[in-house]
């Protein structure tokens, strides 16, 4: 919903309520949700991870005036798809207390880049005998001493196995970058960069907490990447 934080995200991942690792195995990616969850929006979870960095010149001070404006080539004018982002980084640049300007006033001029790839991303996942799930036959050591989770512990009397299974997902990496510069004299004061990995995900449908997740504690520390964990619009679950 254009001019809104919370744009229809449309559902990111499902079933990513799983354990994994993630590492490289004969030159192709292997993931698991304990790691990707971070960046992963999934069907159980409630909230949207991001990573963010941004670098700033060491004697830049964010003081008043924070005047902007919008940083375009002479007679570029951006297509539907820019302005409506333009908008959206309108609102997060007034809600850290930047007013926008016309050209001539603007103390900074603010321009951004966005990006995405997919990719297939193999993904391990490991399920388990659930003894109280419909038509589950136990067999011979089914009591109440031979339970999977029993006194005994995973792989006493009782246990059954887990079933290990691999497959690939599409996963899709979105990028926004904000630039910041001086206007005067065209030097950039201030740049950051949000990052987002979701399954069956696109640019559209994560740009909206990439922008706000880029203005979390603005303007950042200089060179520390962190993570920005926003909450989901409950209508995109």
């Amino acid at each position: 919903m254009a001019g809104q934080w919370l744009a229809k995200l449309g559902k990111l991942g499902k079933g990513w309520c799983r354990k994994a690792g993630e590492g490289l195995r004969g030159g192709r990616l292997m993931a698991s949700a304990a790691l990707l969850g971070v960046a992963l929006l999934s069907g159980c979870a409630s909230t949207v991870t991001t990573e963010v960095t941004a670098f700033g010149q060491g004697n830049w001070q964010n003081d008043p005036p924070r005047t902007y404006a919008f940083d375009r080539t002479a007679g570029q004018e951006p297509q539907l798809e820019d302005q409506t982002y333009e908008q959206w980084l309108a609102q997060a640049l007034s809600g850290v207390g930047f007013e926008q300007v016309a050209r001539p006033r603007a103390r900074y001029l603010v321009s951004m880049e966005y990006d995405s790839n997919s990719r297939l991303m193999r993904i391990q996942e490991t399920s388990y005998a659930d003894p109280w799930s419909p038509g589950f036959y136990p067999g011979p050591y089914w009591g109440p001493y031979y339970r999977p989770w029993g006194p005994y512990g995973w792989g006493g009397p009782g246990y059954w196995p887990p079933v290990t299974t691999v497959r690939d997902v599409p996963v899709t990496q979105s990028t926004l970058r904000v630039y910041f510069k001086d206007a005067a004299t065209g030097r950039r004061l201030y740049q950051v960069t949000a990052n987002h990995r979701g399954e069956g995900s696109s640019l559209q449908a994560a740009m909206p907490y990439l922008i706000r997740s880029a203005f979390v504690q603005f303007p950042a520390e200089s060179g520390r990447p962190r993570r920005v964990t926003l909450p989901l619009d409950p209508n995109d679950k």
